[in-house]
């Protein structure tokens, strides 16, 4: 019992110290002693960081790791876990590794087939969001898994079989037109494909401050959408209320 309270103890100094950004030099003995080394208490604030899904710019992480490593190990985590898409961190998520919510949901769905999970292995909000996405639920997972082991020696030698049957292109999305429209970071070769409309469309997001969806064609933003070319804001400020 004394040993758990130990341990609750120092757990709590630990949270404290990543919350005011303790480096090691000045770290509490007692919590230097527990820790072992500098490496390790930087791997404990990213760890920290991580599960409380921080934005990188704005914790502690930013101080012992690199961006790009943080939210890839952040990406690595949440699909581990089969947990909710990070829509607060989409700016980097899904603008500069281009990991939509779409191509997100089809590595979870894709992690519980490959480790033949059942489907209520996927906590709730995950399973109604990627059925929101994706358009897979319960009855498209469980045809898709029935498929795989029909294949008996296939399935248990390569379980990608499973991704090559989940959805090529995201579900039809019911989009606000107050949501906003923002472009991911498009390669050369992306953007030499792009049709006149989507161009002008991706110039207009460029210029302009308000990028709510009704002010622009909504058949060119879905095509860009459906290939993975903009994703939605939901703007939600601190005096708004929700109402079920």
């Amino acid at each position: 019992m004394q040993q758990q309270m130990a341990a609750t103890v120092e757990e709590q100094m630990m949270v404290k110290a990543i919350r005011d950004e303790c480096p090691w030099e000045t770290l509490p003995k007692r919590i230097q002693a527990a820790v072992v080394s500098k490496d390790e208490w930087h791997r404990r604030i990213v760890d920290y960081c991580i599960r409380k899904r921080l934005p990188w710019n704005n914790s502690f992480a930013r101080k012992v790791c690199k961006e790009g490593e943080y939210y890839e190990d952040l990406m690595r985590y949440l699909c581990r876990n089969l947990a909710l898409y990070p829509y607060h961190l989409a700016d980097y998520i899904c603008r500069v590794m281009r990991i939509s919510a779409f191509k997100y949901y089809c590595d979870v769905l894709f992690e519980a087939m490959k480790n033949e999970q059942p489907y209520d292995s996927i906590p709730n909000f995950s399973a109604a969001d990627a059925l929101r996405i994706t358009g897979v639920g319960r009855n498209e997972f469980i045809d898709i898994m029935n498929k795989c082991k029909s294949k008996k020696i296939m399935w248990k030698l390569s379980k990608s079989i499973a991704k090559e049957l989940l959805p090529a292109q995201p579900a039809d999305l019911a989009i606000e037109p107050w949501w906003g429209v923002r472009f991911v970071n498009f390669t050369l070769e992306e953007f030499k494909k792009l049709s006149e409309e989507e161009t002008i469309a991706i110039d207009k997001i460029c210029k302009e401050e308000v990028n709510s969806y009704v002010r622009f064609d909504p058949e060119v933003i879905n095509c860009l959408y459906r290939r993975g070319g903009v994703y939605f804001d939901v703007p939600v400020y601190p005096e708004d209320r929700f109402r079920g």
